[in-house]
């Protein structure tokens, strides 16, 4: 059986994102049904193992960091986004 292609959304996706530290607005790009890279106004810092994010306004997902540099990080989400929401959401950012 082939491999389903998932297709990647990199326009800018405005999202909140709440850790234990607190809250604040993040940029999304890179997304797939499995997870985004992500750039704070802050340097990513600590342990962040756990994170919540909510996704334009309207999309919960709970989620880790698998890496960071400064303000950027690998985002692997906790379950998945159907591919039709990630087209969705590729489409509003655009």
């Amino acid at each position: 059986m082939p491999s389903r292609k998932v297709r990647c959304k990199t326009s800018r996706i405005g999202a909140q994102c709440d850790l234990d530290r607190g809250s604040f607005a993040v940029a999304l790009s890179d997304i797939t049904p499995d997870g985004c890279s992500c750039e704070a106004p802050v340097d990513w810092e600590g342990d962040l193992d756990f994170l919540h994010l909510k996704i334009a306004g309207r999309i919960d997902i709970n989620g880790r960091v698998l890496w960071q540099e400064g303000k950027r990080a690998s985002i692997r989400f906790f379950g998945q986004i159907h591919p039709s929401v990630v087209d969705e959401l590729g489409r509003l950012a655009a």
